[in-house]
């Protein structure tokens, strides 16, 4: 049995078989959904927000061989604490858009999973911190990340964006901003 099926088997009995494949599809798309574009590996987004919501730091990292989805939400989540320190934060609302990766972060307790070795990392990066929360977030309500990656991939900019980030993800960060204020 292929990871995917294991996983779908899985997903579907913990009720995540929705997340599972919209990873899958942007992670690992299908040859349909590529047309004639080739597979290309996960980059990841990590952005750095203060309280008005402006965007203080940002970076674009490309992960290479990463098989699995939930692996590499894990990985951001690394990458997100890792940029944080080095920016000298001490209070920090980690946002993703893998509810099964935010979970198993929060339950702080060794497990047998695949994520075992990063959730462990990260936790020991909390120590560094006064106070972290980690918040699932739909994948509907980040473009700026979304954005970003588009824009990393594309000037092939895999690093930290200290200079400022493109006018696209400003717009869309404000976007993004407008909208998470504006909820009921």
């Amino acid at each position: 049995m292929s990871l995917w099926k294991r996983a779908a088997l899985i997903a579907k009995r913990l009720g995540y078989h929705h997340e599972l494949n919209l990873n899958r599809e942007l992670y690992f798309p299908s040859s349909t959904s590529l047309g004639n574009q080739s597979w290309k590996p996960p980059n990841t987004v990590v952005l750095a927000r203060n309280p008005e919501g402006e965007i203080v730091g940002a970076e674009t990292y490309l992960f290479k061989d990463v098989a699995d989805t939930f692996v590499a939400e894990a990985r951001a989540c690394e990458r997100a604490l890792i940029l944080a320190v080095a920016l000298g934060f001490r209070r920090i609302i980690v946002e993703g858009d893998s509810l099964t990766v935010i979970k198993s972060i929060k339950k702080k307790q060794n497990d047998k999973s695949i994520l075992r070795p990063i959730t462990q990392y990260i936790l020991s990066l909390e120590t560094g911190f006064e106070e972290i929360s980690y918040l699932f977030v739909p994948r509907i309500a980040n473009n700026t990340a979304h954005t970003l990656a588009m824009e990393g991939r594309r000037r092939h900019a895999f690093r930290v964006w200290s200079d400022g980030v493109p006018e696209s993800v400003q717009t869309s960060a404000l976007k993004d901003w407008a909208a998470w204020n504006s909820r009921p």
